[in-house]
């Protein structure tokens, strides 16, 4: 499979007229996904930063993510104007960066995966794991356990 399979099922999806919402990392990309008729852009700018498993310094920083965002939304938006733009990815990992990027360019949300679904719940679990493991036990439960 290849990139242009993406290209056609976008294609055949407006021809269906069904709404589209698709991801991209480069400006040619949000042009020939504009081009195959998607409704919506998501500009990804890299693995999200932060928790456990993410990047640990961003791959870029939050200036070249949002000039990213606009060389994407300008693809776009060379062959159409009725397309709605988000953003994703890289540095923007809290409410307040994706507020940043929303005000530094024409992009009017964000779709939070891993700053919604794994980083929330890491720090949650982590603290709540924190308080289990510090709950006291007694002395005297422990010394009738008879440990294999």
């Amino acid at each position: 499979m290849s990139v242009k399979k993406e290209f056609d099922m976008v294609a055949l999806a407006r021809k269906m007229d069904l709404f589209s919402i698709v991801y991209v990392a480069t400006p040619e990309e949000s042009k020939a996904m504009a081009e195959a008729g998607a409704d919506a852009i998501i500009a990804h700018v890299g693995t999200t930063v932060g928790g456990s498993i993410g990047v640990k310094g961003a791959a870029v920083t939050m200036l070249e993510a949002v000039k990213r965002i606009r060389s994407i939304i300008e693809g776009a938006r060379q062959v159409r104007k009725d397309i709605i733009f988000l953003s994703h990815g890289g540095p923007i990992a809290t409410p307040e960066e994706a507020a940043y990027v929303n005000q530094h360019t024409d992009a009017v949300g964000f779709v939070g995966a891993s700053s919604l679904e794994r980083l929330g719940v890491e720090e949650s679990l982590t603290n709540l794991t924190r308080r289990f493991k510090s709950v006291p036990v007694q002395k005297t439960a422990l010394k009738a356990i008879h440990w294999p």
